[in-house]
């Protein structure tokens, strides 16, 4: 029994080698390769459909395209670009960069210690000196990685750098206190920026021998950086305040200069956003000299180092008043978001907050000028105002290494062109050559207002001009075109219109905007001397000019230049209307101290309402608010909304035909009844592209941010960023004063544009300086409107003539940061109409701007992009603006595509997430709907029309679209290892079949041997 079993034994061992050995020979391989391929294909399979899905996303970032033209027409370029050799470009752009600094940065304060002499010996003391800040952060981030630092650029001007010094900032010990990539110019989460200056007791002894050799001068930069997401802090603490740090340091530099060490101080102001410059009053610092700069851009350092030297001679001018004190602004009251009280529950997250603007027109100077004003002249119970404590440096100041005069100031009225021609004679007086910018500024009766609720400013700006180089002795005499449009004042109460009230009527020429107040009250009468010291300065009555308004008029400016009248269409954003009663009090003249905005915000109870116009979908939830939009849009397009429109109709009609054709031409009809269901839903997934449309043979274009120059933000801009020019910051482009330097960056930025296949450039932004603390008051211009108009209508007007769509961001009341996704702005008409939408109205009314880019902000309960009275009375049908629209980067479904295409203004979504705006799927069977998206689909098309995104389009060109390359490599590849799948499983059944007979085999010696043992 014993051998028997040994013999079992020893069968089974054998027959379970020879099955393993077959096993391993004819399956094992081909199962594990199966498994494997299984995986991959898997996973292969998900990344395509999530490819297909964000396909333009994708796109966006790795590169790719959408578009293939059969029969390309190489002769077909309608827009060409200016410069021979992409080389060409970029040498251009960076000498205009150099030029738009050059006369954007504003020299505040000057003892006489600049310009320095060349070969003088400097220190940089401070860590901002070697973190420049080149621009903001988040989608408006330009490349300035190539641009010189502040050392290598003051050794070009031909200044001697202090190498111990700059060493210990940049790789000794207080390179630990640089700012850190989360702070920094790459960072989006801009509010999370510290101030991180050396402490003075940091500093080696090595360090502060360093300055006897290089003590000609010291420069002391302060940076400050600012971008999307976030605004700067101002709660916790004062970001835009010199830290402990920081004045530790100026003291230091002070005390080096009295015991002889160092001779001068000069200060550089880096940052777009209005530094606290309270370590100026009264210079207890013994600063010598102070120079703005801003966002320097990739070779604005080098100009600020040639002012330093004199080689340039500044003639920048403030866009925003600087202050001792930033939070004397009757709009810092209400700069907080403020969640609504009530239920709550019953509104989504994303509309819970709102900031009321309690200020009304009184922003930036506007304020601070106006109730100056009226202390000196003991009006408006302005209590015992100290214009001196709160103002350092007003709007439009800045100086010159030279010194200039006005004289022989004439004005006369052309009623044929409804403008004032003011006409004065610039003088140099001084031993530079230089050039000087000459302000106007209007003031307007205060008489029928206060009873009617009109506010008026003591001035406001309303032309400029930028005379040429001033030799030392000579003059230049320049003339200034006013419109007399620009003096009405809006009466959202009466009139409901625009209005010019009776009285005596005031245009002063001026430096800035105190000087003009002060020229005003010497036309009045008034002197220091009159006014016991109430007036700082006396004022120049000879540079204004006064003429009288007989009667209150309330018809002349009560159309657009359209023809189109003008009325209320923002009530619902006033919150004293939307309630049907007065709950705040708005800013006014009649009472300063009485209606100064409290310390904290007035708190809004939500009403039913109110919830029910907080939820989404309006047009689901609420068909009777779209009663009105509806009637408008069919009147417009001459059609019955409440029948399918026409599609898929043979025409034989291609976009080609309609180059050159006008938004209403007839021919649009024909050609918009070609289009497909699947063509207008796919205007809600354009991230960064709007998709090819077959049907009508309408090519794909790609689109980019672009507020200082096409940006470096994604990463497929990167390929494309040392093709463009990474420009100054928006307010040193307005601080320049100078529309013609302006309409040739946007020109410059035009010809990036067409190197880098770019149709249609998100910016430049219009929106407000409402506060010194807005996130992104790098990529906007002013406090001032009328400023940020004319800048920006110059900028706008050069970009689209290289063929680029311009779609101005964010349309509207984008002046913070805070809870920006769907945060309420409750504001009044008068201010909404006089501030928040006159930097963007010059672009769009009179420049012939494309479009805009909606902001995610409310007007009131409405989302920007779905305000009918803003989107389609104010824009399309006051301001003649035939440009299509997008909407900023949908995150969230509030930003409801069906509400923003009956609105009227949204054409196009820059949607990441495909579900954003699952509506217009949604939506496909019903005719006002699709009605909506037809006509949306024809501003998009009349936009492409007239671009380069036609370039190459001949008569007989065909648009085909194609899917981005790694869409069909991943779903090849996919399909390869899903066949290769499939061939190892049956090759691995096969090899099963051929160790059948050593299986059996096996587990009969198997079972025989369990049974032995």
């Amino acid at each position: 029994m014993a051998d028997y079993f040994t013999q079992s034994k020893t069968a089974y061992k054998n027959a379970k080698k020879t099955y393993k050995k077959a096993k391993r020979k004819h399956v094992l391989l081909w199962k594990a390769l199966a498994i494997f391929t299984t995986v991959i294909t898997v996973l292969l399979s998900a990344v395509s459909v999530f490819l297909n899905m964000f396909d333009n996303t994708i796109a966006a970032f790795v590169g790719g395209n959408f578009t293939e033209l059969v029969n390309k027409d190489e002769n077909a370029v309608y827009f060409k670009n200016d410069f021979d050799s992409v080389e060409d470009m970029v040498t251009y752009g960076e000498e205009l960069c150099y030029q738009v600094e050059a006369e954007g940065a504003a020299l505040l304060m000057n003892n006489g210690a600049l310009p320095l002499a060349k070969l003088s010996m400097v220190s940089t003391l401070s860590s901002s000196s070697v973190d420049l800040v080149y621009g903001g952060t988040g989608s408006g981030n330009v490349d300035a990685s190539k641009a010189d630092n502040l050392k290598a650029a003051l050794e070009k001007s031909g200044l001697v750098v202090n190498p111990t010094l700059w060493d210990f900032y940049t790789k000794g010990a207080g390179a630990k206190y640089r700012r850190s990539a989360g702070a920094g110019e790459s960072a989006v989460l801009a509010g999370h920026a510290t101030i991180a200056e050396v402490p003075v007791d940091k500093y080696p002894e090595t360090v502060k021998q360093s300055f006897a050799e290089y003590g000609d001068a010291v420069i002391i930069t302060f940076s400050r950086v600012g971008g999307e997401g976030y605004d700067l802090e101002f709660q916790e603490y004062n970001y835009l305040a010199l830290s402990e740090d920081e004045k530790a340091m100026l003291q230091f530099a002070a005390d080096m200069k009295e015991a002889g060490t160092i001779k001068k101080i000069i200060v550089l102001i880096n940052t777009s956003n209005a530094l606290q410059v309270d370590f100026l009053k009264n210079n207890p610092y013994n600063v010598d000299a102070c120079l703005w700069v801003g966002g320097l851009g990739i070779s604005g350092t080098n100009a600020v180092t040639d002012i330093l030297v004199g080689k340039i001679n500044p003639s920048g001018s403030l866009v925003d008043t600087y202050s001792y004190d930033n939070y004397s602004s009757p709009a810092m009251k209400n700069f907080v978001a403020t969640k609504y009280a009530g239920d709550v529950k019953k509104i989504p997250s994303n509309a819970s907050t709102y900031m009321i603007y309690q200020e009304g027109v009184y922003v930036g100077y506007k304020y601070y000028e106006s109730r100056y004003e009226d202390y000196v002249m003991e009006k408006g119970n302005a209590g015992n105002y100290a214009y001196g404590e709160d103002v350092a440096f007003p709007f439009g100041y800045g100086l010159s290494y030279t010194q200039f005069s006005y004289s022989n100031m004439t004005t006369t009225y052309n009623a044929a062109t409804d403008q004032f021609e003011v006409t004065v004679t610039v003088h140099n007086d001084g031993a530079y050559a230089g050039k000087e910018t000459v302000q106007v500024y209007s003031q307007t009766p205060y008489n029928y207002d206060n009873p009617n609720g009109v506010e008026k400013a003591a001035v406001n700006l309303v032309g400029f001009g930028k005379t040429g180089e001033i030799a030392p002795s000579a003059s230049e005499t320049i003339t200034i075109y006013v419109d007399k449009r620009d003096l009405a004042s809006y009466d959202y109460v009466s009139a409901k219109t625009y209005i010019l009230d009776a009285g005596v009527n005031y245009l002063a020429v001026a430096t800035d905007a105190h000087n003009a107040v002060n020229n005003i009250l010497a036309k009045k009468g008034y002197t220091v001397t009159s006014t016991d010291g109430r007036m700082d300065a006396d004022g120049n009555a000879d540079l204004v000019y006064v003429w009288n308004q007989d009667t209150l008029d309330t018809t002349s400016y009560a159309t657009s230049l359209n023809g189109t009248p003008i009325t209320n269409q923002l009530s619902d954003a006033d919150l004293n209307l939307y309630m049907g009663k007065e709950v705040i009090k708005y800013l006014s003249r009649s009472d300063w101290e009485g209606t100064y905005p409290a310390d904290k915000s007035y708190q809004i109870t939500l009403t039913n309402r109110m919830i029910k116009e907080l939820q989404e979908g309006r047009y689901n939830n609420m068909p009777e608010y779209y009663e009105d939009a509806i009637a408008y849009h069919e009147e417009a397009t001459d059609s019955d909304w409440s029948k399918m429109p026409t599609l898929n109709a043979k025409n034989g009609k291609k976009l080609f035909d309609m180059i050159g054709k006008d938004f209403n031409d007839p021919a649009w009809k024909p050609l918009l009844e070609q289009l497909t269901i699947d063509e207008l839903v796919a205007i809600g997934d354009s991230f960064h592209w709007r998709m090819p449309v077959e049907s009508v043979n309408a090519p794909g274009t790609r689109d980019e941010n672009g507020p200082q120059g096409l940006t470096a933000s994604l990463l497929a801009s990167n390929k494309t960023q040392m093709k463009a020019t990474a420009f100054t910051s928006e307010d040193v482009m307005a601080a320049t004063f100078n529309v013609e330097l302006m309409n040739d960056v946007g020109r410059v930025i035009g010809n990036n544009c067409l190197s880098a296949g770019v149709a249609c450039l998100y910016g430049p932004g219009a929106n407000t300086h409402r506060t010194p603390y807005g996130g992104r008051n790098f990529e906007y211009y002013s406090e001032d409107g009328f400023l940020a108009g004319e800048i920006g209508g110059a900028e706008v007007a050069g970009i689209q003539s290289k063929g680029v769509d311009v779609v101005m961001k964010h349309f509207a009341l984008n002046d913070t940061e805070q809870d920006r996704l769907g945060q309420a702005a409750w504001v009044n008409e008068q201010a909404a109409r006089e501030i928040y939408l006159k930097g963007f109205q010059k672009s769009l009314e009179e420049s012939n701007g494309n479009g805009v880019m909606t902001a995610y902000t409310r007007w009131g309960t409405t989302w920007s992009g779905a305000h009918f009275g803003l989107m389609t009375n104010i824009m399309r049908k006051e301001w003649g603006n035939d440009g299509f629209s997008i909407t900023d980067n949908i995150l969230v479904t509030y930003t409801n595509a069906v509400d923003a295409v009956l609105a009227g203004g949204v054409t196009v979504f820059d949607a990441m997430l495909w579900y954003a705006t699952s509506q217009l799927s949604d939506g496909s069977s019903d005719p006002v709907v699709v009605n909506a998206m037809v006509n949306a689909m024809h501003y998009n098309l009349y936009a492409l029309a007239h671009s380069s995104g036609m370039n190459y389009v001949g008569a007989n060109t065909i648009v085909k679209t194609v899917r981005p390359i790694i869409n069909t490599v991943c779903e090849i590849a996919a399909i390869v290892f899903g066949i290769l799948t499939v061939v190892l499983v049956v090759l691995w059944i096969r090899g099963n079949g051929k160790i059948k007979e050593e299986h059996r085999a096996y587990k009969k010696a198997k079972a025989t041997y369990k049974d032995l043992k």
